[in-house]
């Protein structure tokens, strides 16, 4: 007989830094986790969205994935993972390839970083299994750093003497900067939250705990007004819903956070209309104080739901949890939505297609500028965009006009004064800037992925099949929102979405859970007796055996190397931008010297050489404005503001020459070759008729104009 009481052997520990199989596959998930917190921390850092944070974030992913695959890939990789990589390999290449013939070359530059992270990410957490129990730790941990997050929002909110930095036009933007991206993190999170506290968490705490966070960040969400973001969570909602054998513990966790939320909502919506930081902090405190008596109350009603339910009989809490009784409950809960609906906007159907004409149709001047944005007006001037997207497409619809290129096409065949970077929407993002090539790649991923969790769902257990909808409504509402907006452009959002979708694909019931601590013990004593104990898994070395193997190892090797210098090399390049643009009204030399680097860490970088001809031509040194004027246009040739200032430096050059005689033509062709690639902006026209002339034209005042209609009629874009 084996005493359980000796302690375990040291034998039990072996293999690669001495850990066994399912524990290197452990290790994977712990990996996982870390991306989760890296994510979390991009949230609070701008979303992730300036290629210094990503660029940073590319790094450690790359590393995990390259280390995590070395260290734990088993020893059969499965098809359908080796599917999924290849196919997000396949989009990287191409959006790479997408530099080639891209008007900015620099923007499809930084889309090609943005892929290699997300397929990075993906490679990290498709490695490992999940079985139930991981994926449930993997939820909860999303949660855990979304509540945090939330908690520290609050506390600003509240603490702060001007609070109005983290809001625009009465919005919250923090902790991403974008209104659409600070509603998106908590449409990703509140469905996890709800289906923690609707059971998927075993411990009564842990689910009075998940219900306590949710109506914070539901109340973060309409913070922000996201007429999209609150449709992505009534979608995510709706899906949970659809997957999930708990649907009535979800419904009725669902009523509770929405009855906790419901008393702030008109505080909140009054947010937007504060008129100066007194009236502002003086509502969010009462938003504050109101979410903080809703979740109190919330509280104190699920422990003493939780504590009844202990007390029922074992048959009827099966009675409660039975298919039909959730199925009976979304019934009902559908059948007074639709009643609701119909009650106060009669005929739901003419209604629908009015709000869809006005969203596609529609501008941001038929929003009200104060007040409840949720039920108002959806113009927000897409229809326009998608408009240009979709004849730009048609001109290169095999190969496309070049990831994430959308600005100088929308700037010369718009309607509006809107100057996004980015098409809204990532389906016709893809389309417009990859064409038919990457738009079947994305939709072949999509379609996979959708697959895979859909099998890893039909194959579980009811307790995986909770968990799996969970982790997939997450998702859906990610990829809902960014179906109508640019919040793909955030690490923050994507990462998160990526590894709930990723280890959906690959969950389980049990398999590849890590053995406890009585089996290790229990195996090892068996070998001491003589007994022939099978290993969990086959031990795979780090260095493959074969030539092809070591071959590819070593091009893994080189491969993760060159991406973890070229992430090192953007972040350094757009941190010195960044701070040579800071520095520009103040140090002037040293902001040249920033932007110089810039430059010459991103050969690609218009931007850089672009500031660094303003900043110089503001110095005096003409020629050394004239020369960055001349590389910018090499590196972008559409940059239509270097096309403005070289214009407006031969018009000056003929007109001193000149003096009194005819405007220079050739300087006037030159702005009107400007003029047709930005013809909606009012400066270009202004300088053209001041040549015309035969006027002198300044060029900083120019620049300082540009930068004001900027900040004014752009404003909406702002970042974009």
């Amino acid at each position: 007989m084996i005493p359980a009481a000796d302690p375990a052997p040291a034998a039990v520990r072996r293999g690669w830094f001495g850990l066994t199989a399912p524990s290197r596959e452990q290790g994977a998930r712990w990996a996982c986790g870390a991306m989760i917190l890296l994510a979390w921390a991009l949230s609070i850092w701008g979303g992730g969205f300036e290629p210094v944070a990503w660029g940073i974030a590319g790094i450690a992913v790359v590393a995990i994935a390259a280390g995590g695959w070395a260290l734990a890939r088993p020893a059969r990789v499965e098809r359908s993972v080796l599917m999924l990589l290849g196919l997000a390999a396949a989009i990287t290449l191409w959006t790479a390839a997408s530099m080639l013939w891209a008007d900015t070359p620099q923007r499809a530059q930084e889309a090609t970083g943005r892929a290699v992270l997300y397929t990075a990410a993906l490679a990290v957490v498709l490695l490992p299994r999940w079985p139930a129990a991981s994926l449930r730790r993997l939820l909860g941990t999303v949660v855990v750093g979304g509540g945090a997050i939330a908690l520290l929002a609050f506390a600003r909110l509240m603490l702060a003497a001007d609070p109005s930095s983290m809001l625009i036009d009465g919005r919250l933007v923090w902790p991403a900067g974008y209104v659409n991206a600070a509603a998106a993190l908590w449409v990703v999170t509140v469905p996890l939250a709800i289906g923690l506290a609707a059971g998927i968490a075993r411990r009564p705490g842990v689910r009075v705990a998940a219900l306590t966070v949710a109506p914070p960040m539901v109340a973060l969400c309409l913070l922000s007004q996201s007429r999209g973001g609150l449709l992505a969570l009534a979608v995510a909602l709706v899906t949970m819903v659809a997957l999930s054998p708990r649907r009535g513990s979800i419904l009725l966790v669902v009523v509770g956070v929405a009855a906790a939320t419901a008393p702030s909502y008109g505080a909140i919506v009054d947010v937007r209309g504060a008129i100066d930081v007194a009236t502002l902090t003086e509502r969010l405190d009462a938003v504050v104080v109101r979410v903080v008596a809703g979740t109190a109350a919330l509280m104190v009603v699920g422990a003493v739901t939780l504590a009844l339910t202990a007390r029922l009989s074992r048959r009827a809490r099966r009675r409660l949890g039975r298919p039909r009784t959730g199925i009976a409950a979304s019934t009902a809960v559908g059948l007074l939505a639709v009643v609701a609906l119909v009650v106060a906007v009669g005929n739901p159907v003419a209604w629908g297609i009015d709000r869809v004409d006005e969203a596609l149709h529609g501008g941001y001047e038929q929003v009200a500028p104060t007040g409840d944005r949720l039920t108002g007006s959806l113009g927000s001037g897409r229809g326009d965009m998608y408009r240009v997207a979709w004849h730009a497409w048609r001109a290169d619809p095999v190969i496309g006009i070049g990831a994430e290129d959308f600005q100088p096409v929308y700037l010369r065949d718009r309607r509006t004064t809107n100057a996004p970077r980015y098409a809204h929407s990532l389906p016709v993002g893809v389309l417009l800037g990859l064409g038919v090539v990457g738009a079947v790649l994305a939709a072949a991923l999509a379609l996979g992925l959708a697959i895979g969790a859909g099998r890893a769902w039909m194959r579980g257990a009811p307790a995986t099949r909770t968990v799996v909808a969970a982790a997939v409504a997450g998702a859906v509402g990610w990829a809902t929102q960014a179906a109508g907006d640019w919040t793909w452009e955030f690490p923050a959002l994507t990462v998160l979405a990526i590894v709930l979708i990723g280890a959906s694909v690959r969950a389980t019931d049990t398999a590849g859970a890590a053995p406890t601590a009585e089996q290790l013990h229990a195996r090892a004593r068996a070998r001491e007796h003589g007994l022939d104990v099978a290993r969990w898994e086959p031990d795979v070395p780090i260095v493959p055996r074969g030539a092809a193997g070591r071959i590819g190892f070593a091009a893994l090797a080189v491969l993760s190397a060159g991406l973890i210098v070229a992430f090192g090399a953007l972040a350094i390049s757009s941190a010195a931008f960044r701070q040579g643009t800071r520095l520009a009204a103040t140090d002037p030399d040293a902001a040249i010297d920033r932007l110089g680097l810039a430059a010459r860490l991103n050969p690609l970088d218009g931007d850089a050489t672009l500031s660094r001809a303003i900043v110089r031509r503001r110095q005096g040194d003409v020629a050394g404005w004239r020369a960055d004027i001349d590389r910018t246009l090499r590196r972008a040739p559409n940059d239509w503001l270097a096309n403005l200032e070289r214009a407006i430096d031969r018009a000056n050059a003929a007109t001193r020459s000149e003096r009194s005689g005819p405007p220079n033509r050739a300087a006037i062709a030159a702005l009107v070759d400007v003029l047709n690639r930005n013809p909606r902006q009012p400066v270009i026209r202004e300088v053209l008729d001041a040549v015309e002339r035969g006027e002198t034209v300044d060029p900083s005042v120019v620049e300082t104009r540009i930068a004001r209609q900027q900040q004014s009629l752009e404003r909406p874009f702002a970042g974009s």
